[in-house]
């Protein structure tokens, strides 16, 4: 709403300027005449380009929105009924998960809570949350559970793939059965969950796929070599999914969305006085679970940037600059400092 109000208000300075009548103008530019040593004319013409620019960029910002919502959503319309839908979602007993949790069982969703920790009793008195206790990484375990949520509660709709954890440390301090085990949490999992509950969605066209990965999907950082690639995986098997759900499954109106968040306060990591020192760009954790959750109540697919900022969307787009550019922005944000130069705070 704020970007249109922009793109209006630009569009009516723009306009104004350029085909009011003299006499219209005349107010404005006897006001700018009393400014020294610039003219009028001069003023008016800066006024008139700067205006146009920002009503042309705001609306090929909006036309660039509306053809990437299309194309992410095959052009398709679909609805949503949240008194019916079903919602699983993994990693539910605390962080993110929790928050998700809480804020979609406020608003009125069934909620199917999947964790190894048992759940707060802030989550227990939520009546429409239903809490089963499940590693996603035992197979044998999932698949029996997931036949009971079937039973009880029919097949999910929607499915937030939530857990993960994280190592913070260098390659060579983690042993490898510490990697094997997040890899198989952070992005194995997803694949055991799709092949359990993405065949109800493909049969009945509907259905939505939410994978919360990382800005470490783009921009790997020193320190979290088994977690960025985790995040790298999901990306990919995000992007994978759209495209054999087009193409191969003929499931064109089952949505799939991804998440991209930045550092937040959660216990996933524990931030140092270095992250601190560094200024990193910190997301509240209740902002960050709005944001989602209001994604997922729209019922199309997105790509969820958290916290949504200039600063995010450029992160992105660092694996296409020349390596000379990308390898400075990495150098800022290792994690705890690890690998400084002699001398570098």
């Amino acid at each position: 709403m704020a970007k249109l109000s922009t793109i209006l208000l630009s569009s009516a300075i723009f306009g104004i300027l350029h085909f009011a009548p003299a006499e219209l103008q005349r107010p404005l530019t006897d006001l700018l005449s009393n400014i020294p040593y610039v003219s009028a004319a001069a003023i008016l013409a800066a006024i008139k380009y700067i205006a146009g620019f920002k009503a042309l960029t705001g609306v090929l910002s909006r036309l660039n929105s509306y053809y990437s919502w299309g194309a992410s959503n095959n052009w398709k319309d679909d609805k949503y009924d949240w008194s019916k839908e079903v919602l699983l979602l993994t990693g539910a007993s605390s962080g993110l998960g929790e928050q998700m949790a809480m804020m979609l069982a406020e608003r009125g969703v069934t909620v199917i809570a999947m964790d190894v920790q048992p759940p707060k009793p802030n989550l227990q008195s939520y009546k429409n949350i239903h809490f089963y206790n499940c590693d996603v990484t035992d197979y044998d375990r999932l698949s029996d559970v997931a036949s009971e949520i079937r039973k009880a509660h029919g097949d999910p709709t929607v499915l937030v793939l939530n857990a993960g954890i994280v190592n913070a440390e260098p390659l060579l301090s983690i042993p490898l059965s510490r990697t094997q085990k997040l890899l198989n949490i952070n992005l194995t999992s997803h694949f055991a969950m799709l092949h359990e509950f993405l065949p109800s969605m493909i049969a009945a066209n509907h259905g939505h796929v939410v994978q919360i990965a990382s800005m470490c999907s783009y921009l790997s950082i020193c320190g979290l070599s088994d977690y960025c690639a985790s995040k790298a995986g999901v990306l990919a098997l995000h992007e994978t999914l759209r495209q054999e759900l087009r193409h191969l499954y003929k499931a064109d109106k089952v949505r799939t969305s991804i998440v991209h968040p930045t550092w937040m306060r959660t216990n996933i990591i524990e931030f140092d006085e270095w992250v601190k020192e560094r200024k990193l760009p910190f997301a509240p954790l209740e902002k960050c679970a709005r944001q989602i959750v209001d994604a997922i109540m729209e019922g199309y697919s997105a790509r969820v940037l958290v916290p949504d900022k200039i600063g995010m969307r450029l992160g992105m787009g660092v694996r296409a600059w020349p390596f000379w550019a990308q390898e400075p922005v990495r150098n800022k944000i290792r994690l705890r400092g690890w690998g400084k130069s002699e001398g570098e705070k």
